[in-house]
């Protein structure tokens, strides 16, 4: 009776195994289609508007900082002015961002995460946290005081979009069984995210381009 019941319990011991490793190969397998699923890029073409746009805004910016001239001329808050958005300049420029970008070339998810990534470290940690922010105190002149708060608004909604992109990427990252309609809707939101990333980018050029103009627009008017 005791050989019987140790063979029985062997039997239930593999049995219980055996079913671990197959559930174990089952996961692992779907882990690894998942995966694959959600390495499939997406496409960024040579008309790519919110690139094309963005590197249009740089050319403007730095037409208008070159314009810049005589700055003895003028009262140091504007010479400040200048030198943060000279700055700025060259942060949105710089590796990572999306003017760095190779178009008629394909990216994954992790590059579109990286590219997001780079625009809140590089643009609005540097740029804006370093550079900008002093926009709300008084040592800057009064026109400059005037679009503040709706700089800072901007920023803040800025901000949201991008970490809302970053955090959808991240939640379509986690690994389960997908139908090839769900990999498809994953896709979608990839596509949709590197949009709201690069629309980022762009409206945050917009503020730069603005500050540049009115900085541009005051030196030449004699200030």
């Amino acid at each position: 009776m005791k050989k019987f019941i140790r063979e029985y319990i062997k039997i239930i011991a593999y049995t219980a195994i055996g079913l671990a490793f197959f559930m174990t190969s089952f996961y692992l397998l779907i882990n690894y289609y998942h995966q694959e699923e959600l390495s499939r890029p997406i496409y960024i073409s040579q008309n790519d508007a919110n690139y094309l746009s963005y590197k249009s805004k740089l050319e403007e910016i730095d037409n208008n900082l070159k314009s810049f001239h005589n700055p003895g001329s003028i009262s140091d808050s504007y010479y400040v002015m200048y030198n943060k958005l000279s700055s700025c300049s060259s942060i949105l420029k710089s590796e990572g961002t999306l003017a760095t970008l190779k178009l008629d070339t394909y990216y994954k998810p992790y590059d579109v995460y990286k590219l997001g990534s780079t625009f809140q470290s590089e643009v609005l940690n540097k740029c804006w946290a370093i550079h900008l922010s002093y926009l709300t105190s008084d040592k800057v002149p009064n026109e400059f005081l005037e679009v503040a708060p709706y700089i800072t608004n901007s920023v803040d909604t800025i901000s949201g979009q991008t970490s809302f992109a970053l955090e959808e990427i991240q939640n379509n990252s986690s690994y389960f069984y997908t139908t090839n309609i769900t990999s498809s809707t994953i896709r979608n939101y990839l596509s949709s995210d590197y949009t709201s990333i690069a629309k980022s980018y762009n409206q945050f050029a917009d503020i730069i381009l603005t500050l540049s103009k009115q900085i541009n627009e005051s030196n030449n008017g004699g200030m």
